[in-house]
């Protein structure tokens, strides 16, 4: 609901901006002046929304009040500025049609006052006391300790923590011993309506499991919003928390997903963007081959194995990023400032044009567009006996890009592995066309964001 008010908040300013720039520069909003700036103006409108989306301004957990939020939102506004400007005078103005120059700057100007003013008033909102909602956990662990860290620093997310209910004793920590905190179980009831409860989060704990049921079911008449941790933490972070993840979660989550008309669509995706942007790498390709060649003799292009659907192992390709037998002790994880790492490797790897092959591999069927990064054998064994539940990334195709890549910086180390494993489950149990489309297009954002220094 507050992504919805959000984005039509923005709809509603970018029309009203116009509103008002046509009135300034020609003294009057007539009916004939309205419908001929309505059509390419609502085609700018779209471009200008989609940009917004893929960079983030609709994600609730990054709507903040700091120096940072409001720059990206200012670089946003540029970004749309270029846009329009090459949408009006390389397209619309070839054709004959409207290039309303002075219209554009007075309207850029008008609505960026306007939305740096709307996006502070809706963070003071949904940061408010008076519309967030008033959160009780019962029982305590590592995860919910996790809960409340998120939710007691990001009050954009919209819940206040109220009250903690502790049946078995655990140990909190002294920084949130300012929440009133409660052992009584049996009169639950009467402290949800002391405080003022609206949402009741618990804990996954079988020994008092039973308990917390009977006396939640006695305030059922409440109406009382309940989640047990794993699906409140997968609401508001994006990833699912190892640590309380069961076998049976698994079954209840990922076995009734893939569907066959999911799956062909997915695949019709794969193809259509794998032959889309190969085509266009082809065309830089010759000079990226140069560029290596000349900093570093070796192959352009190499191969590793790595882990693929089902655990199977396939060949995976790749722009060499790296010096000539890099690799020559064995296989090891690249670390931030690695010394094998050539100069024009670094530019590629951070751009992700490395991964550009790929491709290939996707019309293979090997790898999906989207998916977990396909990880090499050698890690593989090593995560599985380190994590739990590794291996569960493989019952979906690896990807090219995924919902780790977008959302977690690149990794290193076994806790990274774990980190990137919460995205990827998330990403398997709510895998669908859309959120395929939401990844490309965020990630060709980032592509395009490094490409360009920024």
């Amino acid at each position: 609901m507050k992504k919805f008010i959000l984005l039509i908040g923005d709809i509603a300013l970018l029309y009203a901006s116009l509103a008002l720039t046509l009135w300034i520069r020609y003294g009057e909003l007539s009916h004939e002046l309205w419908q001929k700036h309505l059509v390419p103006f609502t085609i700018v409108f779209s471009i200008w929304l989609i940009v917004f989306f893929i960079n983030g301004l609709y994600e609730i957990s990054k709507v903040t009040n700091d120096f940072k939020f409001y720059g990206n939102l200012i670089q946003n506004l540029i970004t749309n500025g270029l846009l329009s400007m090459i949408f009006f005078y390389l397209i619309l103005g070839r054709l004959g049609q409207l290039r309303p120059q002075t219209v554009l700057l007075i309207l850029i100007v008008i609505f960026a006052i306007l939305f740096l003013i709307w996006r502070k008033i809706f963070y003071n909102l949904i940061s408010s006391s008076t519309l967030s909602n008033n959160l009780a956990l019962i029982g305590i662990n590592h995860e919910s300790l996790l809960l409340i860290e998120e939710v007691s620093t990001k009050p954009q997310l919209g819940y206040k923590l109220k009250l903690i209910i502790n049946p078995d004793y655990s140990e909190v920590p002294q920084k949130y011993q300012l929440v009133p905190i409660s052992r009584d179980i049996a009169n639950l009831k009467d402290q949800l309506i002391k405080y003022k409860i609206n949402t009741v989060v618990t804990t996954n704990n079988p020994k008092y499991g039973p308990e917390v049921a009977r006396y939640l079911f006695e305030s059922i008449d409440l109406k009382i919003k309940y989640f047990n941790l794993t699906d409140f933490y997968e609401k508001i972070t994006g990833k699912i928390p190892l640590t309380a993840l069961e076998r049976h979660w698994f079954l209840d989550n990922i076995s009734k997903k893939n569907s066959s008309w999911f799956l062909l669509v997915k695949r019709i995706i794969d193809i259509f963007f794998s032959l889309f942007f190969g085509l266009i790498y082809l065309i830089f390709l010759p000079l990226i081959a140069l560029l290596i060649k000349l900093e570093s003799p070796g192959p352009i292009i190499y191969t590793q194995k790595r882990v693929g659907l089902g655990g199977k192992i396939f060949t995976v390709y790749k722009l060499r990023s790296m010096v000539q037998n890099a690799e020559k002790d064995g296989a090891k994880w690249a670390e931030h400032g690695d010394s094998r790492v050539t100069h024009i490797g670094r530019f590629i790897r951070k751009s992700r044009i490395d991964e550009a092959p790929q491709f290939f591999n996707i019309l293979k069927g090997d790898m999906s567009f989207v998916g977990p990064r396909p990880e090499r054998p050698e890690f593989v064994e090593e995560l599985k006996k380190s994590i739990t539940f590794y291996n569960e990334r493989h019952l979906v195709k690896p990807g090219l890009t995924g919902w780790a890549q977008i959302n977690f910086p690149y990794g290193s180390s076994v806790e990274d592995a774990k980190q990137k494993l919460s995205f990827d489950l998330f990403y398997i149990k709510n895998q669908s066309t859309a959120l395929d489309i939401s990844i490309i297009l965020k990630t060709i954002n980032t592509v395009f964001n490094v490409t360009l220094g920024r």
